[in-house]
């Protein structure tokens, strides 16, 4: 039976105790320090070398666009370089939609570029500047967020996803040192005091990869390289684990698959007078025209609306298949629901978020892999 400390961990690895009082558990710290010497071996490597390289290119350039002087030209353009620069959308081809979109959401260029001058260089709290911008920004969410904070200044910030909190959990991180559920800390509605926990969570594991031979002064983006080496690269066996699925996340998924499959994807797509729906995957193929396939999430509560949106999107000619998304006892009760309109036979499909989740995680694996080989580039 392993009776060692924290302390005992530490001190083999070769680390100075005085200066990691860490509130990880010993097991943790135990399999981060394992992992490290398989990580400093890949990152090493022509493929590590390669992808580091690429990320600090990353930093680079939008250090460059979030500088004082970068805001003060900040347009469009830069818009678009930033969005070119970040890793949440490496796979929108076409980011049009998605500047004016973000826009559109702040209010116009000039109130964007003022909430970016806020969030990156107020006297204010990190708390308080990320609430602030999430409350004034609509669209822009915490991947895009926390990654272009921790390009900004990967010292002071980390990024926070849906894969980082997986690597988190699966390390057996399941509490930050301020005593929060990770587990139920969430993607899409992450608070300021949130993050600030997280980013204590993610310093932590910081210090743990210092070396000086190979990585004298890691800092978050080392961190966030760290975590996505561990479960995207070493891949080790995790136990399943439940997830509480929100609507915002869900989409975001339908989205990015709609990407890796080659369709153009949008989301909250007016399709009549007074509908909206959540995702439409679309394709043009010669003379068939353009072709559509209309997604509504439902995570809980009443699904007449639902429904109502799905009956009028069924309408439209261009849309080949309509489906309901949602956790599998909210589809029996949609599916009982829908058996009763004739309009909705023909077009209805219906996907369990759970599919949903793991075809997302295979994309993912499949973009990964593309990138590795040199195939296509973050």
């Amino acid at each position: 039976m392993d009776r060692s400390t924290e302390k005992d961990i530490i001190v083999r690895a070769g680390l100075t105790t005085g200066a990691y009082q860490l509130s990880l558990p010993k097991n943790v710290v135990k399999a981060i320090l394992e992992i490290k010497k398989k990580y400093f071996e890949y990152r090493s490597g022509r493929e590590g070398e390669e992808f580091e390289r690429e990320r600090r290119k990353h930093e680079e350039e939008v250090k460059k666009i979030l500088s004082v002087e970068g805001l003060r030209n900040f347009d469009e353009t830069s818009l678009l370089t930033l969005a070119n620069n970040l890793y949440a959308f490496r796979w929108w081809t076409e980011k049009d939609w998605l500047l004016g979109y973000w826009i559109k959401g702040a209010g116009g260029i000039d109130k964007l570029r003022k909430n970016l001058e806020e969030l990156l260089y107020s006297d204010r709290s990190l708390a308080e500047r990320f609430n602030s911008f999430r409350k004034n920004v609509k669209g822009v969410g915490v991947a895009m967020i926390t990654e272009m904070l921790a390009y900004f200044d990967p010292k002071t910030y980390g990024v926070y996803n849906r894969k980082v909190k997986e690597a988190l959990l699966k390390l057996g991180i399941t509490q930050t040192g301020k005593s929060l559920d990770i587990n139920k800390i969430s993607i899409s509605k992450l608070t300021g005091e949130e993050y600030e926990a997280i980013i204590e969570t993610l310093k932590e594991i910081a210090k743990l990869l210092r070396d000086d031979k190979y990585l004298p002064y890691p800092d978050l983006l080392d961190v966030d390289y760290f975590l996505f080496y561990s479960t995207e690269i070493l891949t080790p066996e995790v136990e399943s684990m439940d997830e509480e699925y929100e609507h915002d996340d869900v989409v975001n998924m339908i989205l990015e698959i709609g990407k890796g499959l080659g369709f153009d994807v949008s989301r909250e797509v007016p399709l009549a007078i007074g509908t909206r729906v959540d995702a439409m995957w679309s394709s043009r193929i010669g003379n068939l025209g353009e072709l559509r396939y209309i997604f509504e999430v439902h995570i809980k509560g009443d699904i007449d609306s639902l429904l109502v949106n799905l009956m009028k999107a069924s309408q439209d000619p261009t849309v080949q298949k309509i489906v309901a998304v949602s956790v599998e006892n909210e589809l029996e009760k949609i599916k009982k629901e829908a058996s009763t309109l004739r309009v909705l036979s023909d077009k209805m499909l219906y996907w369990d978020i759970r599919e949903v989740s793991k075809v997302h995680g295979l994309i993912e694996e499949l973009m990964n892999s593309m990138q590795r080989l040199g195939l296509t580039k973050i």
